[in-house]
C-alpha cells in the first residue's frame, strides 16, 4: 500500500492511546465520546464502570438518561457478537457492517433445541404482528411468541431465542433492576427508536466506515487486530483496507512483526504523544482499552499477562498508567466498600501515586454504592488466571477475602452477578431503577 513505511517505538503508541482511548476529551458529549470509541462493553455495571474511569463525574442517572430517555445510546450486539453499549445513530453502520456475521451467529446452539432459521423468521413476524409499546420482560415474550402453550422451550433455549431476536435488530435491551442487574426487558426496535430504519444495503460501504472508525480509534492497527475486533472474515478486510488506501499509511513497532495501518490524517498527534504527569485509572473487565486489540503485547509486559488475561482471552480489571498495564483491582458488595488491588512489580516507583488513585476511587465507588466506609487492601497476587477455576478473572488478586468472614456475599463478584441483583440491602436501595 505504501513504499515507504514509518516506524513508532512502542512508548509513544501507548502514550498516543493513553491521551485518545483512557481519557475522554473534555470538549467531548458523553455520546460522541462512545461513538469515538466505537461503543462499549454494554454488561453492567461493566459499562458504567468503563465510561466513570474516563468522566468521573458521571452520575448513574446521566448514563440512565442516555439510555431510556433520550434514547441516543442503546445496548446491542455488535461487534465480535458481544453485548455492547453503542451510540443508537452508529448502530445502523454497523448493522450493515455486521449483517453476515449477526445473522448465522448462535444458530449452531439453538438448533439441538429443534429453533431453526424458519423458527426465527416465525417469531420475528409475531412479534412485529405484536406492535407491543410497553416494554415487555422475558416471560411477556415468550408469551407472545408462544401463546396459550404451556410447554414452552426450556429457559436456556428462551435465553438464547431472544438473544438471537437481539442480534437481528427486532428487539432492544431496555430497563433493568439495579445498577449492576442485567434482567433487561425487551421492547421493538421499531418503537423504542422510530428513527433507526434498519437494512441491509450497502453493506460494502458500512464495512468501510467501520473499518475507518476502528483505525481511527484503535490505530495503528495490524489486519490481525481488525479482525479480531469486528469479527469480519479475511476477505471482508482486505477489500476495505484497499477502498481506504489512500486515507492509510504503514507503521511499524517493535512490538508488532505486521504491519499496523494507521490514518494519515493522525499522524501529527502520534508524532507529539508525551508522558503527561496522571493518576492511574482504574478500568473494569471487558474494557476497550484491554480488548481493542489481538496484540497485547502492546498494553502490558509478557511476564504479567496471564494475570490479566485468562485462557478464554477474557479481561480483568486493571490499572492503567500511561498506556500501560500496571497492575489488577477488583471490589465486594458489602456496607463498607472493600477494594482490593495489586501493581505489578515493574512498576513499583507508582507505589505512591497508585495508592492515592486507588484511595480516591475506592471512596468514588463506595459513594455510588451508598457505602458508609471504603476499605483498600494491597494485595499479593495469586496463581495466574490460567490455572485457576473458570471465571477467576472476575477476582485477579484472589476471590478470599484479605480477612476472616462469615460473610457469602463477599465471595460473590459484583461484575458477575450477570442475570439479577435484587435490591437486599439499604445501600442499593437508592440506586435501583424502577422498571
Amino acid at each position: 500500500m505504501n513504499a515507504r513505511t514509518e516506524k513508532f517505538s512502542q512508548k509513544a503508541i501507548q502514550l498516543y492511546h493513553h491521551r485518545n482511548l483512557i481519557h475522554f476529551n473534555d470538549q467531548e458529549t458523553l455520546i460522541e465520546a462512545i461513538s469515538n470509541m466505537l461503543g462499549l462493553c454494554g454488561a453492567n455495571p461493566i459499562a458504567f464502570l468503563s465510561i466513570h474511569a474516563r468522566r468521573p463525574n458521571l452520575r448513574l442517572n446521566d448514563l440512565d438518561e442516555a439510555i431510556f430517555t433520550d434514547r441516543t445510546l442503546l445496548r446491542a450486539n455488535v461487534f465480535r457478537n458481544s453485548l455492547s453499549l453503542v451510540n443508537s445513530q452508529d448502530f445502523g453502520i454497523y448493522y450493515r457492517a455486521l449483517h453476515q456475521p449477526l445473522k448465522t451467529s448462535g444458530l449452531e446452539k439453538l438448533a439441538p433445541f429443534g429453533i431453526l432459521e424458519a423458527d426465527i423468521e416465525r417469531a420475528e413476524i409475531r412479534l412485529q404482528e405484536s406492535n407491543f409499546g410497553n416494554s415487555k420482560t422475558h416471560e411477556e415474550i415468550i408469551d407472545i411468541l408462544y401463546p396459550n402453550q404451556s410447554n414452552h422451550y426450556s429457559l436456556d433455549a428462551q435465553k438464547l431465542l431472544i438473544r438471537k431476536l437481539c442480534e437481528l435488530g427486532i428487539i432492544v435491551r431496555t430497563f433493568h433492576k439495579g445498577w449492576k442487574g442485567n434482567d433487561f426487558s425487551y421492547a421493538l426496535m421499531k418503537r423504542w427508536i422510530p428513527h433507526l430504519k434498519l437494512n441491509t444495503e450497502n453493506q460494502e460501504s458500512a464495512r468501510v466506515q467501520l473499518i475507518r472508525k476502528y483505525i481511527r480509534c484503535y490505530g495503528p492497527v495490524s489486519k490481525q487486530d481488525i479482525l479480531w475486533w469486528t469479527g469480519l472474515n479475511i476477505n471482508q478486510v482486505n477489500r476495505s483496507l484497499s477502498n481506504l488506501k489512500r486515507e492509510l499509511t504503514v507503521l511499524s513497532s517493535e512490538v508488532n512483526k505486521e504491519e499496523l495501518w494507521f490514518l494519515k490524517d493522525n499522524l501529527s498527534l502520534l508524532a507529539s504523544s508525551q508522558t503527561t504527569h496522571s493518576f492511574p485509572i482504574f478500568l473494569p473487565p471487558w474494557d476497550p482499552f484491554t480488548t481493542g486489540w489481538a496484540n497485547r503485547k502492546r498494553t502490558i509486559k509478557s511476564e504479567y499477562s496471564h494475570f490479566v488475561y485468562d485462557q478464554l482471552g477474557n479481561a480483568s480489571s486493571c490499572i492503567v498508567d500511561q498506556g500501560r498495564i500496571v497492575g489488577v483491582w477488583q471490589f465486594r458488595d458489602s456496607q463498607e466498600h472493600i477494594f482490593e488491588y495489586h501493581l505489578f512489580e515493574s512498576y513499583q516507583e507508582l507505589q505512591h501515586d497508585c495508592r492515592y488513585a486507588a484511595e480516591r476511587y475506592a471512596n468514588q465507588l463506595a459513594r455510588i454504592s451508598g457505602s458508609k466506609v471504603a476499605l483498600v487492601y494491597q494485595r499479593p497476587l495469586p496463581e495466574p488466571l490460567p490455572k485457576r477455576p473458570a471465571g477467576s478473572f472476575f477476582w485477579p488478586v484472589g476471590k478470599e477475602p484479605p480477612f476472616k468472614t462469615n460473610n457469602p456475599e463477599l465471595l460473590q463478584s459484583p461484575l458477575e452477578r450477570r442475570i439479577q441483583n435484587p435490591p437486599r440491602k439499604p445501600y442499593l436501595h437508592t440506586l435501583s431503577h424502577t422498571i
